[in-house]
């Protein structure tokens, strides 16, 4: 999946690059104007002896645009860009405002390119927790950034999606909310990441909006997104419990005290509408899960794995 990143970089940075050993393990690409080009393959940063320019990120973007930076302004306001494959390059440089809304990002002065990729499996170890008795039960994923929780959502929404016959849940139809195309790696609406048979996806729209709308017209059992977090998402979430829809999302945190200091958030589980909440960091690297909370039997099971 890498080479599509590869195709819209200069030839001098392609090249260093493309030599670093076990390039297949790339995740990240950080490019930063005036200084050394960082590449983050498992987790380890390798400097590469290249100098970062100006001109190197405006190429980026002509190629990325295909000759037409008109054309993907839109997501340039967004501060990122997603190509195929459903890469994403984030933008950083100064921001132009008009009526407390982005009109532009000019100066660019650096980049931070994700490589979409996924683990096949990675959620094994939770699933008997979110599969009680042949049912889905409602999850929510707290991490601090980088520690795998939008990795593990995908496998579970592709496993819950399929159906999973050793645990005796047939197929569910789910709704993503995809808001910025990472989770399934959207681009120009085409899912690149396997998210299982039965999901159904929305991307680009604010969390809030897009739940409301996949409760009201597609018939799902099951919705999902990443990173909840604003009081329009908690109600929307509601929403969704009062349709008799069933719940999987994610969001910041480093443990359930961060969990419970959130207003909305604390309102939900007072509520009874959770029955887990799996706490993930990166102790033993990414993904590590520190806790798995049983909210319907008060159970809190300490570093699971």
């Amino acid at each position: 999946m890498l080479d599509e990143v590869l195709k819209v970089l200069p030839v001098s940075l392609y090249r260093e690059i493309k030599n670093i050993g076990g390039n297949s393990n790339i995740n990240e690409i950080r490019l930063r104007v005036g200084k050394k080009g960082i590449v983050i393959a498992s987790n380890i940063e390798i400097p590469i002896e290249y100098n970062v320019s100006l001109q190197d990120l405006l190429e980026i973007l002509v190629k990325v645009s295909k000759n037409s930076i008109y054309a993907i302004q839109n997501e340039i306001n967004n501060g990122f860009v997603v190509i195929k494959g459903g890469h994403r390059i984030g933008i950083c440089g100064e921001v132009v405002l008009e009526g407390g809304r982005i009109k532009n990002i000019k100066n660019i002065n650096s980049m931070n390119i994700r490589i979409a990729r996924q683990l096949i499996g990675c959620a094994d170890k939770v699933m008997p927790y979110i599969i009680k008795n042949g049912k889905f039960t409602n999850t929510l994923i707290v991490s601090p950034p980088g520690c795998g929780k939008t990795t593990i959502l995908r496998d579970i929404i592709r496993q819950v999606s399929n159906g999973i016959e050793k645990l005796g849940i047939k197929g569910k139809n789910i709704g993503l909310v995809d808001e910025r195309g990472e989770i399934a790696a959207v681009w120009q609406g085409i899912a690149n990441l396997d998210v299982g048979i039965r999901t159904d996806i929305i991307s680009n729209s604010p969390k809030y909006l897009g739940m409301e709308m996949l409760v009201r017209s597609m018939g799902i059992n099951i919705i999902a997104t990443d990173e909840i977090g604003g009081q329009k998402d908690f109600d929307a979430i509601k929403y969704a419990n009062c349709s008799g829809v069933g719940l999987i999302f994610t969001m910041h945190g480093k443990d359930l005290n961060d969990v419970l200091k959130r207003d909305g958030m604390k309102e939900l589980l007072d509520e009874g509408m959770f029955s887990n909440i799996i706490l993930l960091s990166n102790k033993n690297g990414v993904g590590t899960i520190e806790n798995i909370c049983d909210l319907d039997k008060n159970i809190v099971k300490s570093k699971v794995v």
